[in-house]
């Protein structure tokens, strides 16, 4: 695979510094790489961390996974182990597949699920159910998971998936808790796809886009059971008011008694990639450019736009700070959110980096931010992010946008695009949530 190209329109010094140091992260953390630096096969034996497969007591090696990287991280498997791979399939989304010999490449639909997500998740789980006690199942996880690969409970059908779906993903929901009610009404999520392949040895490796890397959480843990005593999917239901708009079937297979005492096979479970993987690649870059980063931390949560008048509200006093500190570059890693009320287009890193630029005002000009996610898909959009500075603002009403309306109305997109601010990737083969990079940088 290619090296990555990053599309965008610095207008200062500092912008140019904030998309070279986001276009290193990414070429850093693609699964292809991950996955490679993860395993290594020596004299025969699958050395996976501090886990070591003998092959020579394995009969077949069987592949299987799910998420945006998910080909990626088939890709670089078969760099791996070669022609030792029997078979197996992964689904990524629409747009990201890669060309792979021994494992074969499906796409399906994200975030909402499609038909093409519910015949991955029965083909995958065929794949599972005929593994054998001497056979190795690898499965392959990466953000985008839960949607791509999919077998409803009993009585769900995919219509009602996406209406409970949507409501989430409108909802502002964490992606936790959006996957502790996904999980729920699946039979492939929560541990039931290494339950359909016991007693097969799995080996589960995972690209994590959740805050913390919770086994359970990373496309709804499709090896791991979830976690005994967390919180229910009615309860997150209730939290954000959704529980009366829930389909009828959705409502009888949340009630549904579930059984007490299945079987949990053993799974060697490993978390490959993360935001804080990214992180120490941002900072790290920055350090090389004379920058001096901090890093303000790898929890980002909470509403897009707030985040991003905080973000903006900083800036301004970044080029002040940074004589007194010494320090010319911030960083921030995580996953914010977006309550959607309006019917305009964007993503949360497009919120963001817009509430940053209103916040940020026309002054200084020797300051730019930039956030974007690590996939190359910020919402249903065709771009990862943003990049802002004191003039965005105006470019947008140049243009003739008002930009505080179009954050009212969730149209990001529209006013970024009006200003030439967005960030343009293409699919990363990658997804390590989400960056803010926030840099002061005079003139040269």
């Amino acid at each position: 695979m290619h090296q990555l190209s990053v599309t965008a329109t610095p207008r200062n010094r500092a912008g140019a510094l904030a998309l070279e140091i986001y276009a290193r992260v990414l070429n850093s953390v693609r699964a292809d790489h991950l996955v490679q630096q993860a395993l290594r096969l020596e004299d025969g034996v699958l050395r996976a961390g501090d886990r070591s497969i003998p092959l020579a007591n394995v009969h077949r090696i069987f592949v299987v996974g799910a998420g945006k990287a998910a080909a990626a991280m088939a890709a670089g498997l078969e760099r791996v182990l070669g022609d030792r791979i029997a078979g197996g399939l992964v689904v990524t989304k629409y747009g990201h597949r890669v060309e792979t010999r021994h494992v074969r490449v499906v796409e399906a639909a994200h975030p909402i699920p499609d038909e093409a997500s519910l015949a991955a998740g029965a083909a995958i789980m065929d794949i599972a159910q005929n593994a054998g006690a001497e056979d190795l199942l690898i499965c392959l996880i990466s953000g985008g998971a839960s949607a791509l690969m999919e077998l409803p409970v009993e009585g769900v059908a995919l219509q009602d998936l996406q209406t409970v779906t949507d409501l989430l993903l409108r909802s502002g929901a964490a992606i936790q808790e959006v996957n502790r009610v996904r999980a729920s009404l699946s039979r492939i999520k929560a541990g039931g796809l290494a339950r359909a392949a016991a007693p097969a040895r799995v080996l589960c490796l995972a690209v994590s886009d959740v805050l913390g890397n919770p086994p359970g959480a990373i496309g709804s843990g499709p090896c791991v059971p979830q976690a005994k005593g967390g919180e229910s999917a009615w309860a997150v239901l209730q939290r954000y008011g959704l529980a009366r708009d829930i389909p009828e079937n959705v409502r009888r297979a949340l009630d549904a008694p579930r059984s007490a005492s299945e079987p949990q096979p053993y799974v060697d479970f490993q978390v490959i990639g993360d935001i804080g993987l990214a992180l120490d690649v941002a900072c790290g870059c920055a350090e090389e450019l004379g920058l001096n980063p901090l890093l303000l931390t790898r929890w980002m949560q909470g509403e897009a736009r707030e985040i991003g008048t905080l973000m903006g509200a900083i800036a301004r006093d970044l080029p002040q700070a940074a004589n007194r500190s010494g320090v010319h570059c911030l960083v921030l890693g995580g996953e914010p959110t977006v309550t959607v009320r309006g019917a305009g287009r964007g993503g949360r890193a497009q919120e963001l980096a817009l509430a940053a630029a209103l916040a940020m005002g026309e002054e200084p000009r020797t300051v730019a931010l930039l956030a974007a996610g690590t996939d190359g898909t910020d919402g249903p959009t065709d771009a990862a992010g943003a990049l802002v500075d004191g003039s965005t603002v105006g470019r947008v009403k140049a243009a003739g946008g008002d930009p505080v309306s179009a954050l009212n109305n969730n149209d990001s997109y529209t006013a970024l695009d009006s200003a030439g601010a967005l960030v343009v990737t293409g699919p990363t083969q990658s997804n390590v949530n989400d960056l803010v990079i926030l840099v002061h940088a005079e003139e040269e």
